[in-house]
């Protein structure tokens, strides 16, 4: 589409603006077919999926935080991705676990892809019909499913996948018209893809690669020496595309400590063979082609790719036979395969075996890894057979008079293991069916929750954060948006309360029906002289003590506790007037204000101590009137539901 041209007539004061009219085509017509019916297929995908695992951690996340930089520029799990967290902040302000609103949002980010990629071909090699058989490679490749139906990977891939596209569409537009904004705009594209993506680094190394490998002056004087008279023609260029990747790397490199544990690390031999061995052995030639037809290991994100024998077979011996037909055939088709090699290599599997090599080999099998690698891999098929826009002779020797015939052939049978492969992943996600209720339940509690109720934390279930994210997966963190802000502050840091509610297993907000872990009391809370539970309850001259013996106003118990925000207390008591407790576990002190009462009163309290002994005492210790009847410390239990 060409730009608007702006022409002044006659008097400086009028303006005619001359719109060129859209021409579309047979190809454009039938690229854009191909384009809604990927949308649709994409769509019904997403129609399966729901929010899971680091969906979680990023919404609670940005409820905790501004809009600020120290926020943006944290390194979640290796990846520096600000504009993927702002993308987060403002679509979870809007409505938080809002999946329609989230998957419109990245739908619309993969229709935007999807023409981009066309425009990209078409600057490229023009309106032939070649450029259809790329264009659906990238549209239907089973590999970019995954990641678009997980929105913690979508965040990554797809705004990655529009930064390539568009990068590449204006560079092309740049080395065609010689206008120096494209260059610019093509800089900026690649900026915008860091911002969501740490692999969007790779994409000027990628942008630098094809221009000098296809767009050089004299290509028959080498890559290499034509990558260096590329550096000296245009070196503003150049350098500011070294510097966008110096900023990025030093910016990454300050941050990374954000990542804790989780960011790149010394992988270990055996797991990185193995997730090598499976995502370039298996998991993207099968991908490539339209496999992997088969997926299995589910997890809560959905099926791992599992391709069968036969489908690796078929997928080496296919993709063999693509890159040596083209080299025999396509002057330069062996810098494009060059190309689409080192970038699934250095961009996708040194990276993961960094971020994940230390863990386990199946991530090897997680498509979600290599899906901006079919951007590329389209791009670089495209060039490997088809002569680019004003390219004299391109071909070393005539091309068969079969190949129309053939290569129709070979899309349709791709097509149809790609809707195949694909239909059978959505039959894996099982997100929209366990944890939208879950979350459907916390929704109808908290709208009728009583007023002034406190929430404790709890830690939501396996299949909706996995238990290693420890404190992150708590409910008072990853549930706590759907709140209102009082409610949300209560979740947050709760108050003692005689009926504390949490969240169960379903979704639904009960009380807390008792704490599992330590208890003891003086005597039977009834009152009928039932003995002691534990060493502090102790029988005094023959008879049941019916109070804990304070001594200078204090008393001990033998609690055990790991401590964090789980950790809840209890204590049963009576009093004559109102008192303040301190109770104190390893480094933490709560003081604790409890009414009078003239009747066993049962109170809870949050506590987030770790260590042993867990100590009681008055504020005033010559208070008197204060009975101490039973206490307890550990994990909250839900009540069951009715």
């Amino acid at each position: 589409m060409t730009e608007t041209d702006v022409a002044r007539e006659g008097r400086p004061d009028v303006v005619q603006i001359r719109i060129p009219s859209l021409r579309l085509g047979p190809v454009v017509l039938a690229a854009l077919a191909l384009i809604v019916i990927s949308l649709v297929l994409k769509a019904g995908m997403l129609a399966r999926g729901y929010f899971i695992e680091d969906d979680f951690l990023f919404v609670g996340d940005a409820y905790e935080h501004g809009l600020t930089w120290d926020y943006l520029t944290r390194v979640h799990k290796g990846h520096l991705m600000p504009g993927a967290l702002a993308l987060v902040w403002v679509l979870s302000r809007i409505a938080p676990y809002n999946w329609f609103l989230v998957a419109a949002v990245m739908l619309a980010l993969q229709a935007a892809a999807s023409v981009g990629m066309l425009v990209l071909l078409r600057r490229l090699f023009g309106d032939r019909v070649g450029i259809l058989v790329p264009l659906a490679l990238y549209l239907f490749a089973p590999l970019t499913v995954p990641a678009l139906s997980w929105w913690s990977a979508a965040l990554n891939a797809v705004p990655l996948q529009v930064a390539m596209v568009f990068s590449l569409a204006a560079h092309a537009r740049f080395l065609r018209a010689g206008t120096a904004r494209h260059a610019w705009r093509g800089l900026a594209w690649a900026a915008f893809g860091m911002a969501f993506s740490t692999k969007g680094a790779f994409l000027p190394l990628v942008t630098f690669a094809l221009t000098t490998a296809y767009f050089g002056a004299d290509r028959t004087r080498g890559w290499a020496r034509t990558a260096v008279r590329e550096v000296r023609a245009r070196p503003r260029l150049w350098g500011a595309y070294a510097a966008l990747l110096a900023g990025y790397a030093l910016l990454y490199l300050l941050r990374q400590g954000t990542a804790g544990e989780e960011g790149a690390g010394v992988p270990k031999a055996d797991v990185a063979r193995d997730l090598v061995g499976w995502m370039l052995g298996r998991t993207f030639p099968t991908g490539i082609v339209g496999g992997p037809l088969n997926w299995g290991g589910l997890a809560g994100t959905g099926g791992f790719a599992d391709p069968p024998i036969a489908m690796i077979v078929v997928a080496w011996l296919a993709l063999a036979a693509v890159v040596a037909f083209t080299c025999l055939h396509r002057r330069g088709a062996w810098r494009a395969w060059t190309v689409a090699a080192l970038y699934v290599v250095v961009a996708d599997a040194i990276p993961t075996i960094l971020a994940r090599g230390r863990y386990t080999a199946l991530v090897g099998t997680e498509t979600r890894y290599v899906a901006d690698a079919v951007v590329v891999f389209a791009v670089c098929l495209a060039l490997s057979a088809l002569p680019l826009r004003g390219e004299d002779d391109a071909y070393r020797r005539r091309l068969p008079g079969v190949m129309p015939l053939t290569t129709v052939l070979l899309t349709v049978a791709f097509l149809v293991a790609s809707v195949a492969s694909v239909n059978a992943y959505g039959n894996t996600l099982t997100a929209a069916d366990r944890v939208r209720p879950y979350v459907e339940n916390v929704v109808d509690s908290l709208a009728r929750l009583p007023e002034g109720a406190q929430i404790y934390p709890r830690p939501v279930p396996d299949h909706v954060v996995l238990p290693w994210n420890g404190d992150r997966r708590l409910t008072s963190r990853v549930l706590a948006p759907l709140a209102d802000e009082a409610v949300r502050a209560r979740m947050r840091d709760p108050a003692p309360a005689e009926q504390p509610y949490v969240v169960d297993d379903s979704g639904k907000i009960v009380p807390i029906d008792h704490l599992f872990g330590y208890f003891d009391m003086a005597e039977n809370l009834n009152g009928d002289g039932g003995r002691a539970t534990g060493t502090t309850g102790r029988r005094a001259a023959g008879r049941e003590r019916t109070c804990y013996e304070l001594r200078s106003g204090a008393v001990a118990f033998p609690v055990e506790a790991l401590g964090g925000p789980e950790g809840v207390g209890a204590l049963s008591y009576r009093s004559a007037r109102p008192v303040t407790v301190e109770v104190s576990l390893g480094t933490v002190t709560r003081r604790i204000d409890l009414p009078a009462t003239g009747e066993n009163r049962l109170v809870y309290f949050p506590h987030p101590g770790a260590g042993t002994g867990l100590r009681i005492a008055l504020d005033a210790p010559e208070t008197a009137g204060f009975c101490l009847k039973a206490v307890a410390f550990g994990a909250a239990v839900p009540a069951e539901s009715r």
